[in-house]
């Protein structure tokens, strides 16, 4: 035999021998901690501890009742599993804690029937390890649902906040837009008309082209017929291209109906439709950015 074939079949051996420790760990790991066997009357008549402790010495429960042994509500619980487990033949599992040396220990009981179907052997594992890490994945989950909920409502409020901000920027550049053309405009063209000295003339044309600067942003993005109106026929044209009534625009500006109409009347009159079919609001819609 080649060296190298001798090496081959070392490695071989080793790989098998690996996979039995894997799979005599995978063994032990699935063998319980405790076991018990209970008659249907769910007296103890069997054990082994493998070393673990017990909730009562051997002589504290040997021979003796679960419901004499274990807190009531736990008896009441091992008793009608046993009686499951008894009369279907299929495995029941439990699970269940105690307080162990001071501790609180989690437990996962599978009971089978056994002795001819008098009675049932019980597998306990302590799962206190596997218990802790779920109770803290489940806070942990809170945690997150309770974090998720608040930003939730954050991002609701500031939607909110954000709205009423573009509505009151809306409403103060309408504002400033009507301020100079109504109330300083006016003046200025006032003061083309009258006898003004070359350098003051300059000095107006100056201000008007400020003006103009500080207005051309707030005409840009107004619809245009904002540019006609003032601020009360602005907003109540608004609610018009929104598909209001006229009753629906008085409720929400506590105004008359009558008083609605009339401002009506006069933003046709301001766009030029007095006498004619248009539709306002199809006119409104068109004249707003986007057709929006």
């Amino acid at each position: 035999m080649a060296p190298t074939d001798g090496l081959d079949e070392l490695r071989r051996e080793n790989r098998r021998l690996k996979q039995q420790l894997e799979e005599s760990s995978q063994l032990i790991k699935g063998l319980p901690d405790l076991m018990f066997t209970l008659s249907r009357e769910g007296v103890f008549m069997d054990y082994s501890s493998m070393g673990m402790a017990l909730y009562r010495s051997p002589e504290g429960f040997m021979g003796k009742s679960v419901y004499e042994v274990l807190p009531e509500e736990l008896a009441q619980r091992i008793s009608i599993a046993s009686d499951r487990a008894i009369s279907s033949g299929e495995r029941e599992t439990l699970h269940y804690a105690l307080v162990l040396e001071g501790e609180e220990r989690h437990y996962e009981a599978r009971m089978m029937r056994c002795c001819q179907g008098e009675g049932v052997v019980a597998f306990v594992r302590d799962v206190t390890r596997v218990s802790l890490v779920e109770e803290a994945l489940r806070n942990r989950e809170k945690e997150l649902e309770r974090k998720t909920a608040r930003l939730e409502e954050m991002n609701t409020a500031l939607e909110v906040l954000l709205k009423k901000r573009s509505k009151d920027k809306r409403a103060l550049e309408e504002e400033i837009h009507f301020t100079i053309r109504e109330m300083i405009h006016p003046w200025i063209e006032k003061l083309k008309g009258s006898r003004l000295g070359d350098r003051q003339m300059a000095y107006l044309e100056v201000v008007e082209s400020n003006l103009n600067t500080i207005a051309r942003p707030l005409v840009q993005t107004a619809p245009s017929y904002q540019l006609q109106l003032t601020p009360s026929e602005i907003e109540i044209a608004n609610l018009i291209r929104e598909g209001k009534t006229n009753k629906e625009i008085a409720d929400i500006l506590s105004l008359s109906v009558k008083t609605i109409e009339t401002h009506r009347k006069n933003i046709r009159r301001k766009l030029g439709i007095t006498h004619s079919k248009t539709n306002l609001r199809t006119l409104l819609s068109a004249s707003a950015p986007n057709g929006s």
